[in-house]
């Protein structure tokens, strides 16, 4: 979730973890590499493709099986390959789809959608993974993911950080992002979480304190109620996060920073700087190397039009602005608005910006995010989706951003609410009941409460899929929302002895204008749609460039309703005429290409007749 960003951890105070050793990862790439190259030579019939399990979590190997098994299965339209390594010796896998008979990837308009930027956060990963599940079972049998797979790209990242994924797997416990510790918290003493009790969780410690904040609801033992002013004599306690505490005096308890707290999100290009070229000088790349590699790859795809990360949770889909100074054009406003719209029909889930999410909160500081960057930047539309929202699935209704619920600001009677639901509908499973057990430091405590990994930021297994599903709908869409360049139409027709014109007309077909954003295209980010035409040997242009410059072409995003003169666009603006005089016998062969990064690369071959 990106609103629990550690406002005192500083970017530039991390330490690389040491004493990973790669060579478990090398051996696994290794025999992977060599596993994938036998299953691809016994790949001659369609293959089922490998089913992906919702009732767990795949770890980093079974990740790696289920990826090589996709791409065997599907090999003509599923590339994967790795763009780095992480620390602890896992690859970064980038999965490419599309059909490679129709064109290469890099020549048609692309969506990037990646999980598990955030460790914790299982269920991102998740929905990464079913999209690319959904594009190889549905394709040659569901019309709209054919014609997205033939005509268009989609790039999936679906685990940003392997290694911090890995860790929570193991340990249950809250990790940002990855294994690399705040320099501040290193030396220094302090509570730090822990599974005490070796149930698989880490939940809460709560003990008698003469001057606790906190008191047993009066009718339901198990919340902690916080103790008003005028509460001055009765049984109070403290509670604390599960674990130990480094350098206890017997008195002075403080929560020690994770070490565990590095954030990729906030290791992103700085989004208000539009040019690129010294952005990430001050970055250490060995200390953020995932995100470092991510980003030459984005920057490497020109064709990427749009971008998801997948994220929990919240039941959000949220879109620029993330802070207050930043100005959108109206026109990418509209689309934003309409797109996260769609998904929000389809989902559920509430369609806000990530400014709104923050609740007015510390708005005078600037936060640098994966979506700020990718919109304020490179003009991509970008959006986050925050999975799940366990305070909707009990029926409470929340007034003002999430995030200020989260933060306390709710009545006592939605705690009540969120316990029934557990009951009734979990098994009791969300709220761990409080139990007694002989810690070594503070004497006897209780451990419980609420299960905030497997139940906040992650959906009950049984409600994975049903929960996932939907937002692969939205996906589609939001592929299908690209601009796509095609031909018209291309003609010749004799205009005197061995004198030729050919008239090539291009047309946007897609529903996004060429340029994708007006951002991109005030940025500067996007180049015009060209015309370049090839002849054979014996043929000759007459008074005319190769390569003529058509602009850019408008869409149908700006199409909204014709019951006035201001809220559609009349004409022609997505289709160009483009003419070249060409001298020649009969016979002779021409070919055309149309390109531009987003809207794609088009060809068309012609005899002169």
């Amino acid at each position: 979730m990106n609103f629990f960003v550690n406002p005192g951890l500083d970017r530039h105070k991390i330490l690389r973890l040491s004493g990973l050793s790669l060579l478990a990862g090398l051996v696994l790439l290794l025999s992977y590499s060599c596993s994938s190259r036998s299953v691809d030579r016994e790949v001659g019939q369609k293959e089922q493709s490998p089913s992906l399990s919702f009732d767990h979590i795949p770890d980093y190997e079974e990740l790696t099986r289920l990826l090589y098994d996709w791409a065997a299965s599907r090999p003509e339209i599923m590339d994967l390959h790795s763009i780095g390594q992480t620390p602890g010796g896992r690859n970064l896998w980038w999965v490419t789809i599309t059909n490679k008979r129709t064109g290469t990837a890099g020549e048609k308009p692309a969506l990037m959608v990646d999980g598990n930027m955030h460790a914790l956060e299982w269920i991102g990963g998740m929905a990464a993974l079913n999209f690319i599940r959904r594009l190889l079972e549905g394709y040659g049998h569901d019309a709209l993911v054919t014609k997205l797979v033939d005509t268009r790209t989609v790039y999936v990242l679906p685990r940003v950080s392997p290694d911090g994924v890995e860790m929570a797997l193991k340990e249950k416990k809250i990790i940002r992002s990855a294994l690399r510790a705040a320099s501040e918290s290193t030396g220094e003493n302090g509570l730090y979480m822990k599974d005490m009790d070796g149930d698989g969780r880490i939940v809460f410690m709560r003990y008698k304190d003469r001057n606790g904040p906190w008191k047993p609801h009066p009718s339901e033992e198990r919340l902690m109620v916080a103790r008003s002013p005028q509460d001055l004599d009765g049984e109070f306690w403290r509670v604390l996060p599960e674990g130990l505490i480094e350098g206890f005096d017997g008195e002075n308890i403080k929560v020690k920073p994770a070490l565990e707290g590095v954030d990729f999100g906030v290791f992103f290009p700085d989004d208000r700087l539009v040019d690129e070229g010294e952005q990430n000088k001050n970055t250490e790349p060995e200390l953020v190397s995932e995100v470092l590699d991510y980003v030459k790859e984005i920057k490497a795809h020109p064709n990427i039009f749009a971008h998801v990360t997948c994220h929990s949770f919240g039941g959000a889909i949220l879109m620029p602005p993330v802070n207050a100074e930043e100005k959108m054009p109206s026109a990418d406003r509209a689309v934003y608005d309409f797109l996260a719209g769609k998904g929000s029909d389809l989902t559920g889930y509430e369609a806000i910006t990530y400014l709104s999410l923050r609740g007015g909160q510390n708005l005078d500081r600037h936060i640098s995010t994966e979506i700020g960057w990718l919109y304020n930047v490179r003009g991509i539309f970008s959006f986050v989706t925050e999975f799940w929202n366990p305070l909707k699935a009990a029926g409470l209704s929340i007034n003002g951003p999430m995030s200020l619920w989260l933060g306390g600001f709710h009545p006592l009677e939605d705690e009540l609410k969120l316990l029934e639901w557990n009951d009734r509908e979990l098994g009791g499973q969300m709220f761990v009941p409080w139990h007694p057990f002989d810690h070594p430091q503070l004497g006897k405590v209780e451990i419980g409460g609420w299960d905030l990994v497997n139940y906040f930021y992650n959906v009950p297994p049984e409600k994975v899929e049903r929960e996932i599903a939907p937002h692969a709908d939205w996906l589609i869409l939001l592929v299908l929302s690209s601009p796509r360049l095609e031909i018209g139409a291309l003609e010749t027709k004799a205009i005197g002895r061995d004198l030729w014109q050919v008239r090539l007309v291009v047309e946007n077909t897609g529903w996004l204008p060429t340029y994708g954003s007006q951002k991109a295209l005030d940025n500067k980010k996007v180049d015009e749609v060209t015309a370049e035409i090839e002849l054979s040997a014996g043929l000759k242009l007459v008074d005319c460039s190769f390569q003529q410059k058509i602009g850019h072409l408008s869409g149908r995003s700006q199409q909204r309703s014709t019951s006035t003169w201001w809220s559609y666009e009349p004409g022609t603006a997505d289709r160009s005429v483009v003419v070249w005089n060409v001298s020649g016998p009969a016979g002779g062969r021409i070919t055309v290409t149309v390109r531009q990064s987003r809207a794609g690369t088009v060809r068309k071959e012609l005899i002169l007749n």
